[in-house]
């Protein structure tokens, strides 16, 4: 991934995380989540499936499976075969299990955050000595030689960006989904002619269905011509209290 790519996916995540509604956590370097949703319990099955057909005729498909339980202070469970998450919003930590270890990491819980005054971190220290203070400013001005190079192609990269980042968005009303009305929408980007080689438009969806009582997404589709199709999905949704100990730690689980 180019520099100025990832720079603007970071940024992309870290709003996502702060202001949608998610199926389930977002977790970027470090456990971060969405909006904190109050009153509305449920759990449920995550289903994350991916389908693309080659040339040929060959169809390459995956699926995942997580569990994700929600009570009503807001707090996430999130199982997967080989890891727990609970995402604890009462006490502002995440914990991430290791069934297999018997081990947890605690990690204080928070929202992705970009600013400049936290581009670079200093920390006091002893004084350092005269090689070592040449060799970190050595190191600190090819950082910036690097961030200005990022920066530089990121200005130029932005046009195209903000241009193919304004979908048209349709509503495309309501429908039940696993006994829960949900509202949809679906945002169609269009890349043009040339823009990366193409010979014709390509058209890529991006369908969600929301469910306005729980405040989560229940089903995802993004469809693009040159990936395939991806669908996430909510199934064997209960409504209601899960059981609280899950989202506390077992005692004998050790912190690593």
């Amino acid at each position: 991934m180019k520099p100025f790519v990832a720079m603007f996916a970071l940024l992309t995540i870290g709003a996502a995380a702060q202001e949608t509604a998610q199926p389930g956590i977002s977790t970027v370097s470090a456990p971060a989540m969405g909006k904190t949703v109050k009153g509305a319990p449920y759990w449920a099955d995550e289903i994350t499936e991916s389908l693309q057909v080659l040339a040929d005729g060959t169809r390459i498909s995956h699926q995942s499976k997580a569990t994700v339980y929600r009570d009503s202070l807001g707090r996430v469970r999130r199982e997967s075969p080989d890891k727990i998450t609970i995402f604890d919003t009462v006490t502002g930590y995440s914990y991430t299990l290791d069934p297999k270890s018997m081990t947890v990491e605690r990690l204080t819980m928070g929202t992705l955050l970009m600013n400049r005054q936290k581009l670079f971190f200093f920390r006091k220290s002893a004084a350092p000595s005269p090689e070592a203070t040449a060799k970190a400013k050595a190191e600190l001005d090819a950082n910036v030689a690097e961030l200005k190079a990022n920066l530089a192609q990121l200005g130029e990269a932005l046009p195209k960006l903000a241009k193919r980042n304004n979908p048209l968005t349709e509503s495309l009303g309501q429908q039940v989904i696993e006994g829960l009305t949900a509202d949809g929408t679906r945002a169609t980007e269009t890349i043009e002619t040339g823009e990366v080689g193409n010979d014709r438009p390509i058209h890529i969806a991006y369908e969600t269905w929301i469910s306005p009582d729980l405040q989560t997404v229940l089903m995802t589709k993004h469809t693009d011509p040159r990936t395939g199709e991806e669908t996430f999905r909510l199934v064997n949704v209960h409504v209601g209290e899960p059981a609280a100990n899950l989202f506390v730690v077992p005692a004998d689980y050790k912190e690593r």
